[in-house]
């Protein structure tokens, strides 16, 4: 198929490639900014810890369960061939 040369169109699979270099340079970033801003409020790290002290100083541990062995019902038997 013949291509004109003002022809825009981007060839097969550049699509994909294209959206897939979108989304990593988005997730850079956005992990750029997050170190920025780690930087540059230090201070954030020990609300972060202080808030999580808060929400689970008093969560009790979860019980567990009795332990009960089972015991059969019937006293078990072995049976011989001879």
């Amino acid at each position: 198929m013949q291509r004109f040369p003002n022809d825009s169109r981007r060839p097969d699979g550049s699509f994909w490639k294209s959206w897939t270099f979108a989304a990593l340079a988005v997730q850079a970033v956005v992990i750029v900014a997050l170190i920025g801003l780690a930087l540059q409020y230090p201070g954030a790290s020990k609300w972060i810890s202080q808030a999580v002290d808060a929400e689970f100083v008093n969560a009790a541990p979860p019980q567990d369960a009795p332990t009960q062995l089972a015991e059969p019902g019937e006293k078990i038997r072995t049976v011989r061939a001879n």
